[in-house]
């Protein structure tokens, strides 16, 4: 009987570790799969009542291969237009700010500090003055 008892919880403690590590799995980024810390979300109101609201996953930086070569970011962004449109965008290369865009570059989503700015076919448009309203790590 002693043996019995032994045995039930040995697999109840190996059911609770199986739990506890399913549950408890790193979230991945939409765009790469690449396992990431759970996504920075950022609401932002712009002019004309229009929003975005954009989540940001990090992900590792690439060294440069040459010396004078930025690294390669490789970060990506889930972004969400008022309008109803979505896209899963990747981080690119940028000397002030963060910029993340589709690989055709005809959606860019640039953020610094507080603001945003969108350009569609390299044209800011319908999302103009965003500004961060609401962050949730």
């Amino acid at each position: 009987m002693k043996k019995f008892s032994t045995f039930i919880i040995c697999l109840l403690i190996l059911a609770g570790l199986i739990w506890y590590g399913h549950s408890h799995r790193p979230q991945t980024s939409p765009q790469s799969g690449v396992p990431s810390p759970a996504g920075t979300i950022v609401s932002y109101a712009c002019d004309a009542g229009k929003t975005i609201t954009a989540t940001f996953y990090d992900g590792p930086v690439i060294p440069p291969t040459t010396p004078d070569a930025p690294p390669t970011p490789t970060g990506t962004a889930h972004v969400i237009l008022s309008d109803g449109r979505t896209f899963d965008l990747g981080q690119t290369i940028s000397a002030d700010g963060v910029r993340y865009a589709t690989p055709d570059e005809s959606f860019v989503f640039w953020s610094k500090g507080d603001g945003a700015l969108v350009l569609e076919n390299n044209t800011e448009g319908a999302y103009t003055n965003c500004t961060a309203e609401t962050s949730t790590p």
